[in-house]
């Protein structure tokens, strides 16, 4: 068994008083501060150099100074550059390129977490957002965009206005429509003129036709000679036109526009009593008739109140359908 010795006292050191530190072995009572000489214990020692030293005269590290000179700053310089001439040759080459990621069963649950977060964050600013109008940056390419919707809109607006010039130029005149017009019986004397009253009312338009025109007029003081009469000494007679023929035709009164049925769509019946919570939400109370509804998602749905004719959101689990 070889004999250990003291690094302190450079004597036996025997099991009972044998301290090992700092690669050594040492007397417990020559385990002391090589400064001071302050007797030291496994827990109040501070190594340096593989020597023991106290707390107070722990040898501490100073910065050294450098002068600033214009080497000093000119090799400064050139690291910084080097620095970034090799970060940017770094980047260029891992240009283009991905990081291979392990998918592995933690990887994977933090991306459905990831997903299900923006969801959910999703549709809390959509529910946010409903009912408020967005606002748009008024810029140059915004401005652009909204000339040129004005301009086709002039263009096209130009178009039909032409369109509708080119029509009535080509519309036949009044003369000639009187000629090309149609003959009702009991109508002789009805002039057609488009947009009156006579044009939709057949009792108007008999009317017109049995009121005497100035052109009659003109015909009934007009005496016909006759020289057979004349020569008996009988007075001359005036013409007499024959009356016009009543109209063998009444067409039936028109009838009154029934609209269909309004639609009412998917009915639901309310199970509980609610109040609206928001400007969008409707209110009701129980066993009112929930119509015209649409499923948003699970616990939300929009519809009208038949009892009130409120339409907007509700909950689906206040109502059950029917």
């Amino acid at each position: 068994m070889p004999i250990k010795k003291c690094d302190k006292c450079a004597k036996t050191v025997y099991p009972t008083e044998e301290l090992k530190c700092l690669d050594k072995i040492w007397h417990r009572m020559c385990f002391k501060c090589t400064s001071c000489g302050m007797t030291l214990t496994m827990k109040n020692y501070k190594g340096y150099d593989k020597l023991p030293y106290c707390n107070a005269h722990y040898p501490t590290t100073k910065h050294t100074a450098v002068a600033d000179t214009p080497f000093n700053r000119r090799v400064a310089q050139n690291k910084t550059f080097q620095s970034n001439i090799e970060y940017h040759n770094e980047f260029e080459r891992s240009r283009g390129k991905y990081t291979v990621v392990a998918d592995d069963p933690e990887t994977q649950r933090l991306l459905k977490n990831s997903e299900k977060f923006s969801t959910i964050q999703y549709h809390k600013e959509f529910e946010e957002s409903k009912g408020h109008k967005i606002s748009v940056a008024d810029d140059p390419e915004t401005q652009r965009i909204k000339q040129m919707t004005q301009n086709v809109s002039d263009v096209a607006y130009h178009k039909d206005m032409e369109k509708k010039e080119t029509m009535e130029q080509r519309r036949p005149s009044e003369s000639g429509a009187r000629n090309q017009g149609y003959a009702i019986p009991g109508m002789a004397g009805y002039r057609r003129q488009p947009g009156s009253l006579a044009e939709y009312d057949p009792l108007e338009r008999q009317a017109q036709a049995n009121q005497p025109s100035p052109y009659t007029s003109k015909i009934q003081s007009t005496q016909v000679y006759n020289s057979h009469a004349s020569s008996q000494g009988r007075a001359p007679q005036q013409y007499q036109p024959p009356e016009p023929a009543q109209p063998a035709y009444q067409p039936p009164p028109p009838q009154a526009y029934q609209p269909p049925p309004p639609q009412r769509g998917p009915v639901f019946k309310a199970l509980y009593d609610y109040t609206a919570a928001d400007s969008d939400e409707v209110s009701f109370n129980e066993d009112d008739l929930i119509i015209n509804t649409t499923i948003i998602d699970a616990g939300w749905m929009e519809g009208t109140v038949e009892r009130t004719g409120q339409h907007g959101m509700l909950p689906s689990n206040y109502v059950e359908s029917v």
